[in-house]
């Protein structure tokens, strides 16, 4: 359960940050650097999670092997936060 409330959590702060952004609350590299920081720790946390496996291996089950993750809100989470954050880097390019 705390688990899923975390993943949740995750998700709504890469949503407040796209619509902070999109409202002109954030500048565009302050946007930028929350959301890359938010997916490279979400990242980082899944290849711990994946610590017995080599670096490629972990990397690619993360993507091909849902069945890899403890949960699938976990992996409906970082999918989610992955959206959200290239859409952000996006714009943030764009403007």
């Amino acid at each position: 359960m705390f688990n899923r409330i975390v993943n949740a959590l995750v998700v709504v702060l890469m949503g407040a940050v796209l619509v902070l952004f999109e409202f002109g609350r954030i500048a565009p590299g302050d946007a930028f650097f929350i959301a890359s920081a938010i997916v490279v720790v979400f990242t980082g946390q899944q290849l711990i999670q994946r610590e017995q496996m080599g670096f490629a291996q972990a990397a690619t089950t993360m993507f091909t092997e849902p069945k890899s993750w403890r949960s699938r809100s976990s992996f409906a989470a970082y999918l989610a936060c992955l959206a959200l954050g290239a859409l952000v880097a996006v714009q943030a390019v764009l403007v």
